[in-house]
């Protein structure tokens, strides 16, 4: 594993933990994005990858990271998590630039159900379309 994939995994289990995800504002890169299946299409820029990272902090109960891969700057995070009563599994997938910071994450979610109920959330939370 490299340095930076190493460092980022410790600043990101440290947000995680703490349940602050502004620890992680040096180490997410500037034109950073976010990919979700509860979200119409890609959501651009640090400040909106941070926003929807809190958000989900706040939306998500009994949230555990079981189990992670990693093939140099790409990163795989399996999770459980429960939203509202309704649980789920899912994976972070996390590409790290040349410089060590997180230049996309994608989220995958299942099952439907449970999807479907964390995308009404953000919205909810958000005051976005998630369709």
């Amino acid at each position: 594993m490299s340095q930076h994939t190493t460092e980022f995994l410790t600043a990101w289990h440290n947000a995680i933990s703490n349940n602050d995800i502004n620890l992680l504002r040096d180490w997410v890169a500037e034109d950073a994005q976010l990919l979700s299946p509860a979200f119409y299409g890609p959501k651009q820029g640090r400040e909106m990858v941070l926003l929807i990272l809190s958000t989900v902090a706040r939306v998500f109960d009994d949230f555990t990271y079981s189990k992670e891969w990693t093939d140099g700057n790409e990163l795989i995070l399996e999770f459980t998590a429960t939203v509202n009563d309704k649980k789920l599994k899912g994976i972070d997938r996390i590409t790290l630039n040349d410089d060590g910071k997180m230049s996309e994450i994608e989220v995958l979610v299942r099952p439907l159900n449970s999807l479907m109920e964390l995308a009404q959330e953000m919205g909810k939370q958000l005051g976005l379309a998630t369709g």
